[in-house]
Formats: C-alpha cells, sequence, structure tokens
C-alpha cells in the first residue's frame, strides 16, 4: 500500500480509539479550558464517523484557526508554551487537530507517533504505577490502529493479539535496559518549571489555621519501613522545622548551625522512609535522629536531606528514642526561647506570671498549664472561631476551640510567660500501619505541631498540649478526635473495609513501585552487582548491556524464523512471481485470491494473462486441491522461473 492511499472509515475508527484512550490519563492534570480545546476535535471526528454517510474533514483554514486557538489558550493559560505542563497541553491539543485531517496512511502514522509522543509525555508529570499501565494500555491500542491501517481487512482479536505480542517482545529489552543502563546521581537535563505548578507540605513558618489547612489533603507525606515493632503511637513524632522566633502572630524558623554533639541513647530505631517531595531539606525524622550518610542534622536537632527535596527520596534513619537533648544549652540561647513581644497576649501573659508565681519548679508550671488545659472544656477541630491579634488570649480564654497549632502556639506562649523556654515544632505525629505491607503511611492529614520546653536537668523535653485536651488524637488519629462534622479528607476517613481494603492494596503496590523502579538509583544499582561479584562500572555495564541485547534480537529472530512454515518448491516460486510484479506496481489486495489477482493483472498486462491464468490455476490446485503430487509441484516451479526468465 502506498502512503497517499486513503484510510478507510474502520481505520479512521481505530485512529479515533488511541488518541481518546491516549488523552484521557493525561486530561485531568490539565484545565478545563484545554481539556475542551483538546476533546473537541474527537466530538467532531465522532460524529463524522457516526453518519450514515461521512461529512467531509474540516478544511485547512479551519484547522489553522483551531490550531491558533490551542496556542492562544496555551499562553494565556500558563503564561508560555514552554515547559512541562503547558508543552504537554499544547501537544494534547494538537495531537486531536492532526487526527481530523489524518485521511492517508501518511497522516495516520503521523497521528499514531504523536500518540507514542503524548504517552510518553506522561511520565514526565507523575511516574506512578498507574501511569506505567495507562502508557501500556494506550501504547496497545495505538500499535492495534497502525496493524488495522496497514491490514484493512485484520480482525479484531488477531490485531488485538499482534500488538501485544509486538509489546511483549520489547519488554524484556526494557527491562535489561532498566536494569542495565548506567545510572547517575544526578539528573542529565533539567526541565522547565511551570510558573502555574505548585507544592503543598510543612512550612517554616506557623500561625492559626496554617496546619489545619494542610490537614484537609489526604495526600502521602512519606511512608516508613521499620527494622523492627514500629513504636506505639504516643512515640510517633517525626520532626521538622522548630521554630523559636515569635512576633506576636507567627511563628517562624530560624537559621541554625550544625550540632555540635549527636543524640546518643539505648532504645535505637532504624528505619527507612520514603518522603514525597515537600521543595524543603526536612526528613522528617523520629525523636532523636542521628545522622547518616548524606544527612545532616542542626543546632535544634532537625535532620536535614543534602540537597532541597524536589522529588521522592528514600532514606535510611537512626532515632535514640530516649536521647536528651539540649542539655548543654546556652544562656543565650535559652533567652530566645523566653522572649515575647512587649505587650502581646496579656491575659497569657498575666496567667503565666501567676504559674511562675505560685510553682517553684518549672515541671511543675508545665503540669499545672497542662491540667488547666485538660480541665477547661477545650475542643479540638479544624473549624475554630477566627481570632485576633492576640491569638493565644482569645484561645485559651475566649474561644477554647482549636487545631493542633492554636494549642502549640497558646501553650508555648504561656510557658515563656511563666519563665519556662518554650519553643514549637511543627512535623507530622501518627499515621497508618498498612497490613497489606506493613508500612506506617503518614498523610498531609497527619499534620502536627507540639511544644518543647527546657528543664534544667532533662534539656529539650516534648510537650504535646493537644493530647492534654484531646488525646484520643494522640492514639487514634484525626478521624478518631474530630467531631463528626468537620471536613475530613475522604481518603482518610473511610467507613467502608471494603474501600479500606482497596486504598491499602493500591497504596501498597504504588510503594513498591516507587521502592523497586523509582527507587532504582546509581547506589542501588551498585549494591545490586555488588551482591552479583559484578563492578558497575559503566564499561562494564555498557558491555552487558550490549551483550544481552544482542542475545535477546538474536533469540527473538531465531524464534520468529523456526516458527516461520517452510515454503513448498511451488510456493516459493509463486512468491518469486509476486515479488517481480510487485516491481510492476502489481501487488494482490488482502481478501484477493490467486485466480482473481491473475485475471486483474492479465487485463492490465495482455500479454501476460495466458501465463498468469495457467500459473495461478495450478497453483490453487496444488495449494487448496486434493493432495497434489512432487511432480507437478516441481514442473510449476520451473514453468514459473523460466517464464520470469523470459519475461523480466
Amino acid at each position: 500500500m502506498r502512503k497517499s492511499e486513503p484510510v478507510d472509515r474502520h481505520g479512521q475508527l481505530w485512529i479515533l480509539a488511541a488518541v481518546l484512550l491516549t488523552l484521557l490519563p493525561l486530561l485531568p492534570r490539565l484545565t478545563l479550558e484545554v481539556g475542551l480545546v483538546a476533546g473537541l476535535p474527537l466530538l467532531w471526528q465522532g460524529w463524522r464517523l457516526h453518519a450514515a454517510t461521512p461529512a467531509r474533514p474540516p478544511n485547512r483554514v479551519v484547522l489553522l484557526l483551531i490550531a491558533a486557538v490551542a496556542v492562544a489558550t496555551t499562553v494565556a493559560r500558563y503564561g508560555t508554551a514552554f515547559g512541562r505542563t503547558p508543552g504537554l497541553a499544547l501537544l494534547a491539543m494538537l495531537l486531536g487537530l492532526k487526527m481530523l485531517e489524518a485521511r492517508t496512511r501518511r497522516d495516520a502514522h503521523i497521528t499514531i507517533q504523536l500518540c507514542f509522543f503524548v504517552q510518553l509525555g506522561y511520565f514526565l508529570i507523575e511516574q506512578s504505577a498507574l501511569t506505567a499501565a495507562c502508557a501500556l494500555a494506550a501504547c496497545v491500542l495505538a500499535l492495534t490502529a497502525l496493524l488495522r491501517v496497514e491490514q484493512p481487512d485484520l480482525l479484531l482479536k488477531p490485531a488485538l493479539s499482534g500488538s501485544a505480542r509486538m509489546v511483549g517482545i520489547a519488554l524484556p529489552l526494557a527491562a535489561l535496559l532498566f536494569v542495565l543502563f548506567p545510572r547517575i546521581d544526578t539528573p542529565l537535563w533539567g526541565m522547565p518549571t511551570d510558573g502555574a505548578s505548585a507544592t503543598t507540605g510543612m512550612s517554616d513558618r506557623m500561625r492559626p489555621g496554617s496546619i489545619a489547612d494542610l490537614s484537609l489533603s489526604g495526600e502521602i507525606a512519606f511512608r516508613v519501613e521499620f527494622s523492627g515493632s514500629p513504636p506505639p503511637p504516643a512515640e510517633r513524632y517525626f520532626r521538622g522545622p522548630v521554630m523559636s522566633q515569635f512576633d506576636g502572630l507567627e511563628w517562624q524558623a530560624r537559621p541554625a548551625v550544625r550540632a555540635t554533639s549527636l543524640p546518643q541513647g539505648k532504645r535505637r530505631i532504624d528505619y527507612v522512609i520514603t518522603l514525597e517531595p515537600h521543595q524543603n531539606r526536612w526528613l522528617f525524622a523520629l525523636e532523636h535522629a542521628t545522622p547518616r550518610e548524606g544527612q545532616t542534622l542542626d543546632a535544634f536537632n532537625v535532620l536535614l536531606a543534602g540537597a532541597t527535596i524536589r522529588s521522592r527520596v528514600r532514606a535510611p534513619m537512626t532515632s535514640y528514642a530516649d536521647a536528651q537533648i539540649g542539655l548543654d544549652a546556652s544562656p543565650a540561647a535559652l533567652a530566645v526561647n523566653l522572649a515575647l513581644p512587649a505587650g502581646s497576649n496579656p491575659r497569657t501573659a498575666a496567667f503565666g506570671a501567676k504559674l511562675q508565681q505560685e510553682q517553684t519548679a518549672p515541671a511543675d508550671r508545665v503540669a499545672a498549664a497542662l491540667r488547666f488545659l485538660r480541665e477547661g472544656d477545650f475542643v479540638y477541630t479544624l473549624s475554630p472561631p477566627r481570632l485576633g491579634q492576640n491569638a493565644a488570649d482569645d484561645f485559651l480564654f475566649e474561644t477554647r476551640q482549636g487545631f493542633c497549632e492554636h494549642f502549640a502556639n497558646a501553650f508555648t506562649v504561656l510557658m515563656r510567660a511563666a519563665g519556662v523556654p518554650a519553643r514549637v515544632v511543627a512535623g507530622y505525629q501518627g499515621g497508618e500501619i498498612n497490613p497489606i505491607d506493613g508500612t506506617l503511611v503518614v498523610r498531609q492529614s497527619d499534620a502536627h505541631a507540639w511544644s518543647e520546653v527546657w528543664l534544667s536537668e532533662r534539656g529539650w523535653v516534648r510537650v504535646d498540649p493537644t493530647a492534654a485536651a484531646a488525646p484520643k488524637r494522640i492514639d487514634g488519629g484525626l478521624t478518631a478526635s474530630l467531631p463528626a462534622s468537620d471536613p475530613i479528607p475522604g481518603l482518610v476517613r473511610i467507613d467502608s473495609q471494603w474501600l479500606r481494603t482497596l486504598r491499602n492494596r493500591a497504596e501498597a503496590l504504588s510503594h513498591t513501585w516507587n521502592t523497586w523502579i523509582l527507587g532504582y538509583t546509581a547506589q542501588r544499582q551498585r549494591d545490586l552487582f555488588a551482591g552479583l561479584g559484578i563492578d558497575a562500572d559503566w564499561r562494564n555495564l555498557t558491555l552487558g548491556l550490549v551483550a544481552s541485547g544482542a542475545l535477546w534480537q538474536a533469540a527473538v529472530w531465531i524464534g520468529m524464523f523456526r516458527s516461520r512454515r517452510r515454503l513448498t518448491p511451488a510456493e516459493r516460486a509463486w512468491q518469486l512471481l509476486l515479488r517481480k510484479l510487485a516491481q510492476q506496481g502489481l501487488v494482490p489486495a488482502i481478501s484477493e485470491g490467486p485466480i482473481a489477482f491473475a485475471a486483474r493483472a492479465g487485463t492490465i498486462h495482455p500479454e501476460w494473462q495466458a501465463a498468469l491464468t495457467d500459473f495461478a490455476a495450478r497453483y490453487a490446485r496444488l495449494i487448496y486441491g486434493p493432495t497434489a503430487s512432487a511432480e507437478d509441484a516441481e514442473a510449476l516451479r520451473i514453468a514459473i522461473t523460466e517464464w520470469l526468465a523470459r519475461t523480466f
């Protein structure tokens, strides 16, 4: 078939299906206007093909106008046509346009190639197992469409099995490339960032309401795999930024130098954390972590990665649950954690002064404040009343309703007013064990804030004022502690056991994918081959890749050769005749038998009609008739060979 030959209606339907399946996984990532511009050509093409008498495709002026709308939509929505998301949005819209003008085999090939390119673009946005499954399904359908364009009479089942077979042959080679391709520790290129993209996660600033907003998200913040039994819920405090600077409204973390001493203790906890990107360096370790290779510990005992976490990372960690920190804190450092803005929260300041007067020991002041919270009818809620400029006063003496940052803010202010050095710590608390794979899943809804107070013989000690008023928050998580009327993410509050099991299985699969596929870093590649006694030098890997790839290709060729049916002498002679006629522009159609083809060729070349009719009749008898003799087959072979020698 020539490239300029038209594609029939069924071929165009297959192309429409391939484009539709290619765009479906991408559309939720695009905006409404981009989805409309990308989807309208598909609706138009579907209407055309559904009509009994298909309408003519749009002319080039209309296509150019739609293309201009696509470019204008991209620039208007994203501010540029370059970058990851704008580029994919523009490509998605242009794919629909290219499908509209796919009238010939050449256009069909270009459209399907664009489908493959868009499928590759999925992974620029997300690399999950679901994304890979969507790309694989779309790839199989695009290959099926390609087969259907090349062989219009091909039925559905052989077309699907043919495309699946092609993918099956390619998968082992893809696996070899994945395992053996030399990996490097830094990306080969940088992707322009999108101005419209945004990230969610913990901040180094906190004011009442900031963490409550974060808790409305059911997204996973990180997963933890423990070497032994996980600690009980009451000890699952994952420390993030430590905030000691307070301006009366907002707490803020201060820059810190590297720690001069490392936590030590007897209750060692080893674990591996798989952390989602959050655009900061915090590793959210359990109390109290000691740094491992590539990690640092700052003076506030916050564990930090070597660089900003912009992609998913997997980090081994070690913590000592009974370690004491800050025993050697300097008077200047303690003074910072006693500072309060002048005139701020006067009622809390007076209450703190009273506690300091009544309780000599700082630990007793802490206990008295917690008793006040425990017995004060405080309500833990995601929807507290709005607070004024003196938020601690309003919360402690007026509203008495709040989320963890309300408790941490008010308690820390109260402790400073009572002469006890105190600071706010933000991070995550709790999490849920996934029974499928045993990992601890910590979501954004587990974001938490608590206080640390400094006691002379114990150093910095964690005090969770939220636990005093809402102890269920610590033992049972967010859903156990909030009123039923509070908004909670759907992934967090799942009442159906069936849905919960389904969610756990999906998340366990995702974690396995992240660990073994996305987590296959240069270090893990080196570890894998070191375990096999092979030096993972890039030269050795390249040699192994080339050799194994060649072996696989040879195995495929051998398999295809062995599966070929051996042709009889008569069939080989007939095939030789067809190749010679093809050079003259005579190619049998898919549904055209030998006799019909010979008759058609004879009308085009009457001088060959007698010979071709004779050859076709004898060949049909040999192939489709009763058992033929070897002499008849040899006679046909000789006749065809001699005729070809005389004619060409």
